[in-house]
């Protein structure tokens, strides 16, 4: 191209040279001032080369669209070891919340865990030392979480058929009244494992369970485990 603009220009006659010049759609135009003819000289189009890369996979890879599916669930036993790495009695109550399952499929309170008036004698200012669940007789008792069975037997002070499962560290639960017990001394047992049916033995009014949890021998309110 610049040989063609030395020879338009060399050549005295003022021609009028254009150049036209396309390269991935770019024209450019040089025009000379020319007093006679207009003569053009044009440059045939070069195509740009295209560069495609394709990229694939195996036929034996998957490949999926959709988005991952992120679930997560508690786990109440290693929630319960955690809990326990300090004595049950030092537990805080937002890291003791949780820790136990429920001894029941359904869970309807009758008496609350605390003082109350005596059931069977009318006395008042009795020490409730559980929390009772109205329940039929013959439902499945379940262990609140692992275990050993360090109790199954009759209980001599109004607790009836009665089981107490030692979880550790000084934490235990105890199932009371109950018709019929499915467990024996010494038995390690897992969280839900059945422990006996409710019933309405010992001091009782009718069919119930009384679920108790024990720190370092003292009952404390069973809902602050649940």
């Amino acid at each position: 191209m610049a040989q063609l603009l030395r020879t338009g220009a060399a050549s005295g006659a003022g021609q009028k040279v254009g150049v036209a010049m396309a390269a991935t759609g770019l024209v450019l135009a040089v025009t000379l001032p020319s007093a006679q003819s207009l003569e053009t000289v044009q440059i045939e189009p070069i195509a740009a080369a295209s560069v495609e890369t394709v990229v694939s996979a195996g036929a034996e890879i998957p490949i999926a669209f959709a988005a991952p599916e992120i679930a997560s669930e508690l786990n109440p036993d290693g929630h319960l070891k955690e809990a326990l790495k300090v004595n049950a009695a030092n537990v805080a109550p937002q890291a003791a919340k949780g820790t136990l399952s429920a001894p029941l499929k359904e869970m309807v309170t009758s008496s609350p865990f605390g003082g109350r008036i005596n059931p069977i004698t009318g006395q008042m200012g009795e020490q409730h030392t559980g929390q009772d669940f109205a329940i039929a007789c013959g439902n499945l008792v379940f262990s609140a979480a692992g275990g050993t069975v360090s109790f199954a037997g009759w209980h001599s002070y109004g607790g009836g058929n009665r089981v107490v499962v030692d979880h550790g560290n000084g934490l235990s639960t105890s199932y009371n009244h109950m018709s019929e017990i499915s467990v024996k001394v010494g038995q390690k047992v897992d969280r839900g494992t059945q422990v006996g049916l409710s019933g309405t033995t010992g001091a009782s009014t009718g069919c119930h369970l009384h679920f108790e949890v024990i720190v370092d021998d003292e009952t404390v309110d069973p809902i602050d485990w649940l």
